[in-house]
């Protein structure tokens, strides 16, 4: 269903690397390149080591501290963001883009309650006052699903449960209503029923928002469940990329075959 639809965000020929101990750059990324369509439920998916967080991390100019880009455009809406200096990239970031990291705690700043934080992304995105960022951040505490919102926003990080800060992440995410939101993992270390309770709230919120959503996982169990449209990564490379319903059930690449068959075989154990 994806096929036809327009991609919101192009990756085209990005390659990169870290340099080691002598200053030689290391490639990690090899040309990289994928149209993510708009509106559809995108999955970047591989093992460990695949380039996928690294790949995900520089479209939002988040690149570990090190890479160096050699080549390659990352086009947002037709804009090659790679291009934009880091006042305009962060102006972007938190508005028409967002991201949500899978260590949820580690991500939110602890020396700060978290209702002030998704508060200040409202202010600093929207221009809104203090008062009304703050009814802002409340409302969206309440449409994640966070209990009780009003008495949670003056609390911090640490009081969070990994679930719930989970759910402030996307809150904060979703503050200033991005047209793509990429979820790093969204759900590693967390409880299964928790998980379960996360990505659903993603697809719901997917579907009432129309947002493009992109999610990093290894998980192809996942991916059946709430993705419509892959992509599949191994060594920095990109070996296949289809619809969801194609990758999995008519897989071409001998990597995606084998990805999918060791998925079976866990799921079966």
């Amino acid at each position: 269903m994806t096929a036809h639809v327009a991609p919101i965000l192009e990756v085209i020929g990005f390659s990169g690397g870290f340099p080691d101990a002598s200053g030689e750059l290391v490639p990690v990324l090899h040309e990289v390149g994928f149209g993510i369509p708009r509106g559809s439920s995108s999955a970047i998916v591989g093992e460990s080591g695949s380039g996928k967080s690294i790949t995900a991390l520089s479209i939002l100019g988040l690149s570990p501290r090190g890479f160096r880009r050699t080549a390659g455009q990352i086009r947002f809406e037709g804009t090659d963001l790679l291009a934009l200096d880091e006042k305009s990239m962060r102006e972007l970031r938190g508005a028409d883009l967002s991201i949500v990291f899978q260590d949820a705690r580690g991500a939110l700043n602890p020396v700060f309650s978290v209702g002030w934080q998704i508060a200040e992304v409202c202010r600093l995105h929207q221009g809104l006052t203090r008062k009304e960022a703050r009814k802002r951040a409340q409302e969206m505490l309440d449409l994640v699903r966070v209990p009780e919102a009003k008495r949670r926003m003056g609390q911090y990080p640490h009081e969070f449960s990994g679930g719930m800060a989970q759910r402030a992440m996307l809150a904060m995410a979703l503050a200033c209503r991005p047209k793509l939101l990429v979820l790093d993992e969204p759900t590693t270390g967390l409880d299964v029923t928790i998980q379960a309770d996360i990505l659903d709230l993603i697809v719901e919120l997917k579907a009432e928002t129309g947002m493009t959503t992109c999610l990093i996982t290894h998980d192809l169990g996942v991916v059946a469940e709430t993705c419509d449209h892959v992509i599949v990564m191994q060594h920095g490379e990109v070996r296949e990329e289809g619809t969801c319903e194609q990758i999995l059930t008519d897989p071409r690449d001998p990597y995606t075959q084998r990805l999918i068959a060791n998925s079976r075989m866990v799921a079966g154990a």
